[in-house]
């Protein structure tokens, strides 16, 4: 950034030499050179003059040429209405709310809007055919008088579908996790390695004064010694040490720091309520934070600046439009990053919705006095209507909080971050106030603590307030069947299932691991779901999570038992994965005019090479988003 404010003010002139230049625009007349007598003009001269004029007009028009518009088709502006129709039949989900797939051969669109949708002849005959794109802007019955609306054919194989939503991403952390990925790492010396190179590739320990380098995705379950590392491990880099370095664990429940940040925290207390410092065998801090220990680090960590929240921003946008999403559900949105989005929302610099949950700095109170509810911000792109709540940590870094001990660790239950009894109070707070309150609970004791609360709220009521548990991993069969009857919605992300498999039975057992990751058992107890990715923890890319959904396989195609899945019963059908994409988010985040191609919704759509509900398994993530449209216009990619 430093560097390239350099560039700018290099290209600028000084302060004097624009004094002096309008001094000598000002004082100095031009030289005039005597004019010559008139001459004859001839052929040569004119056709001189003319393509003087033409150059000057072509110089002109490129000078004065309107802003690109980014929503086009094939290098032409979408008209007011058109319809997209397949010839190959019905190839167009629309996915109604009241259920199924809803397959049409096409849609009609006006402007933000479905306005019909049907057979491919009911269309022509309704509203005829035009050959190419016009600017008529009538009723369906002038529009067929004067020759019809655009048609826009599907290519052979491709399909439509609504757009997909993320029940449960991290935005800005996604664009901040850019800057030094970790994920994947098979080693604590590889992690040093790619330490080693940021530093080098940001120009040098010299460079980096005042700032910290921070990173995300470790896993220390994926390295052959599943134990966590240490500040030492940093600091016996000649390269990294005395550096502030912070990385953070790939489900953001741990942290692991250098020696250089642990001297700037000071002392530091021996317990944290609902967290963990980890210690070696002097009592002597390691460098591992979990959970609300990690408040620590965030207290003394460099606060983000508006240029870097508004690139995480944009970084996070072009690979989610490109991706087919339209939608995210910002699952932990501060106090800051609430007025951040907002003035992106007035500056109309959203380019997707967002749905956001707002978390407090002190999480155990009520905050919505200093966060008033947002509503169709930028024509419905930014609303924020619910809390995030936490109750317990992750699984991986053993911060779930387990009714019975880890069967990988006795002695251990994990962390419930607040005491039971502040639970009930402090959701009837946000409840009585208007918001959605969405939790976190991965395990089956914070899964209890929440569903008690809930029950305690909402005192026998049916009320449509839509309580979400976001993640909701291990129930006990009880409680599963209870948040079903309750009405609470089961907010899901598939690829954590598929990224635990490999040791979330050891953690939690034979038994136990039959409640955990149960997608379909709670459809069938009458639950409702909606699916995200909880990105960047795993990856943006939705169709990775549709996936993972509907084979409980890793990419690889394996799972602990085999070709056939992780506990193959409960995997999802195909289109249950794509209505927990699409219509079961809108529902999920109240947005009632998105998630389906109906008439009166909003039109948001992708175009995919391929079909997801027929594509074979192991092609499912070959399958690309060849355009994302958001209210009726080109948001990525062409649509012919």
């Amino acid at each position: 950034m430093a560097e390239l404010r350099q560039r700018q003010a290099a290209q600028r002139l000084s302060t004097e030499q624009r004094t002096a230049l309008r001094d000598l625009q000002t004082n100095v007349q031009a030289y005039q050179r005597t004019p010559r007598p008139p001459r004859k003009t001839n052929r040569s001269l004119h056709i001189s003059i003319s393509l003087l004029i033409l150059a000057f007009f072509v110089v002109y028009a490129q000078q004065n040429k309107p802003k690109q518009d980014p929503f086009r088709v094939a290098g032409r502006y979408l008209p007011q209405w058109y319809a997209v129709c397949s010839k190959e039949g019905a190839k167009v989900y629309t996915v109604p709310e009241e259920g199924g797939e809803g397959a049409v051969e096409c849609v009609v669109v006006n402007g933000k809007y479905v306005h019909d949708n049907g057979s491919l002849a009911k269309v022509r005959r309704r509203y005829g055919d035009r050959a190419t794109i016009g600017g008529v802007d009538n009723s369906p019955e002038e529009l067929r008088k004067q020759g019809g609306i655009q048609i826009i054919y599907l290519q052979p194989g491709h399909t439509l579908t609504p757009g997909l939503t993320d029940s449960h991403g991290h935005s800005l952390q996604y664009g901040h996790s850019l800057q030094l990925p970790l994920t994947g790492t098979m080693s604590k010396d590889e992690i040093v390695e790619r330490v080693e190179a940021y530093v080098k590739a940001q120009g040098g320990r010299e460079n980096l004064e005042g700032r910290w380098v921070e990173g995300m995705g470790w896993d220390q379950n994926r390295w052959s010694v599943k134990e966590f590392p240490t500040a030492a491990d940093l600091d016996a880099s000649p390269i990294l040490r005395d550096l502030p370095i912070a990385l953070a664990r790939i489900d953001v429940h741990a942290l692991w720091v250098s020696r250089a940040i642990l001297d700037a925290m000071g002392e530091l207390p021996l317990e944290v309520d609902g967290g963990h410092i980890v210690r070696d065998e002097q009592g002597k801090p390691t460098g591992i934070f979990i959970d609300n220990a990690m408040d620590l680090v965030e207290n003394i960590r460099p606060p983000w600046t508006e240029a870097q929240r508004e690139s995480f921003l944009g970084k996070m946008m072009d690979d989610a439009l490109a991706a087919g999403l339209v939608g995210v559900h910002d699952a932990m949105v501060s106090e800051e990053d609430y007025a951040f989005y907002y003035r992106m929302a007035q500056q109309d610099k959203l380019r997707m919705r967002f749905y956001g949950m707002v978390y407090c700095e002190h999480r155990e109170r009520y905050c919505g006095d200093r966060v008033p509810m947002i509503h169709g911000a930028q024509d419905s792109r930014l609303e924020v209507r619910s809390v995030k709540l936490f109750a317990d940590g992750a699984l991986g870094s053993r911060g779930a909080a387990l009714l019975e001990d880890y069967s990988d660790q006795p002695g251990w239950k994990g962390l419930l971050l607040q005491p039971e009894e502040a639970w009930e109070p402090l959701i009837r707070e946000w409840f009585d106030k208007g918001w959605q309150v969405n939790i976190h609970t991965i395990g089956d004791r914070a899964n209890k603590v929440a569903l008690d609360a809930i029950e305690k709220v909402l005192d026998g009521r049916k009320i449509e307030q839509r309580f979400r548990l976001e993640h909701a991993q291990i129930f006990a069969p009880d409680d599963l069947r209870r948040a079903a009857n309750l009405g609470v919605i089961g907010s899901y992300q598939p690829t954590h299932g598929t990224s635990d498999m490999w040791y979330a039975e050891e953690r939690l057992g034979p038994e136990r691991i039959k409640g955990a990751y149960a997608w379909q058992s709670y459809l069938k107890a009458g639950g409702r779901i909606t699916l995200g990715s909880d990105f960047p923890v795993e990856s943006i890319d939705p169709l990775k999570g549709y996936y993972a959904a509907v084979t409980r396989l890793d990419e690889s195609g394996d799972s602990p038992h085999g070709k056939g899945g992780w506990y193959p019963h409960e995997k999802l059908t195909r289109l249950q994965a794509l209505r927990g994409m699409t219509v079961d988010p809108a529902f999920a985040s109240y947005s009632n005019d998105t998630g389906s191609l109906t008439p009166g919704k909003r039109f948001d759509a992708v175009i995919w090479d391929d079909n997801l509900l027929t594509v074979p398994d192991n092609e499912i993530l070959e399958v690309r988003a060849k355009a994302t449209i958001i209210d009726g216009r080109l948001a990525h990619g062409e649509v012919a």
